[in-house]
């Protein structure tokens, strides 16, 4: 469980910056999310707001006037973003157009930097228990949704994953509203719904052969020890078209 501290936060925060050259506070709350993966207690949401623990304390690095941070970033006013002092410079002295083409090129050769021990075990723990809780709610609200509106296929409404076990290519079986089959797979996260999340080799080539019968279901600000989230379904044929991707793997193998 972690509880990352404000400081910890502000050191890798500048790394952040000085590696983008300029974020919104939006963007840098993502990159660090991402980056440094918390979980837990920093991934609830505070009550009454949008807000997870660990983000507001990304948040605070402003409200603080956190020293680590502002002593090695730049904040222009003006842009609404925080910008590494070598970008500060270079802005100072080149024409827009070239600077922004040099931003471009820089923001291309970011990687993920960031050193940490591991423990694969609890982590994966963790995910597992998450993904099965996202998939029973969507599972019972398949059943309410098939339950009204294609009734006579309601005994046909399967959690795959659950009966046959993981590797179909998603986890529910289900009817829309015309009573057409669909395929459903559940991607649940804590966080806000921009959270990324990932998808197997597997997945996404089931994704590619049934766009028209496709359907991710997005579970996103899950409390996990509630059991309840928000749910937001994407068609198969607008996957493109809301998500982007990235690759955060390779496969090397040797030439034949």
């Amino acid at each position: 469980m972690s509880r990352f501290t404000e400081s910890k936060i502000a050191v890798e925060a500048v790394k952040v910056v000085e590696e983008y050259g300029e974020l919104t506070m939006g963007e840098l709350i993502d990159v660090l999310t991402e980056r440094m993966q918390p979980s837990g207690h920093d991934m609830a949401i505070i009550a009454n707001r949008n807000d997870t623990y660990f983000s507001q304390k990304v948040r605070n690095l402003r409200s603080h006037s956190n020293k680590i941070f502002f002593n090695n970033v730049y904040y222009d006013s003006i842009i609404d973003k925080y910008v590494s002092y070598e970008c500060k410079k270079m802005k100072d002295v080149l024409e827009e157009k070239v600077y922004v083409e040099k931003l471009g090129q820089k923001k291309s050769r970011v990687a993920v930097f960031y050193a940490r021990k591991l423990d694969y075990e609890r982590i994966n723990k963790e995910r597992k228990l998450i993904g099965n809780a996202g998939e029973e709610l969507v599972y019972n609200d398949q059943i309410e949704f098939v339950k009204k509106n294609a009734p006579e296929y309601l005994k046909s409404v399967r959690h795959v994953s659950k009966l046959d076990g993981d590797g179909a290519g998603y986890d529910i079986c289900s009817f829309n509203a015309d009573e057409k089959l669909v395929y459903i797979e559940v991607k649940s996260t804590t966080g806000k719904k921009e959270t990324p999340f990932y998808m197997s080799a597997s997945e996404y080539a089931f994704y590619e052969l049934h766009k028209e019968n496709y359907v991710i279901a997005r579970v996103y600000e899950f409390d996990i020890n509630e059991k309840i989230g928000k749910i937001e379904y994407v068609l198969g044929t607008e996957f493109e078209g809301v998500f982007d991707k990235e690759v955060s793997a390779y496969k090397v193998v040797y030439k034949k």
